[in-house]
């Protein structure tokens, strides 16, 4: 399954700007790596883009973001399951 979103917030600059599009691509998790954007649904925050930082053997993983100006910790994210895990991140464009 494919979909197209549009970036909200400045979380992931330089890579990503406020209202880029990416084009996300259902991704099963044991391909899931570190380094790979990715869309999850974030019990705080809603559906969120963010880059993999560490995928777990008990079968989660935590994410960060490329703002290094404004970064929000992966404690504060928590950590993430399969289930939220919408897919990855395989293209983007500018508005």
């Amino acid at each position: 399954m494919v979909k197209i979103l549009r970036v909200t917030g400045h979380s992931m600059l330089p890579t990503l700007n406020d209202g880029d599009f990416v084009c996300v691509v259902r991704w099963p998790f044991r391909w899931l790596r570190c380094g790979q954007i990715v869309v999850v649904e974030s019990n705080t925050y809603g559906i969120i883009v963010k880059r993999v930082a560490d995928v777990h053997q008990d079968g989660t993983f935590t994410l960060i973001g490329d703002n290094k100006a404004h970064p929000v910790s992966q404690e504060a994210m928590g950590k993430f399951t399969r289930a939220q895990l919408h897919g990855k991140v395989v293209c983007h464009s500018s508005e």
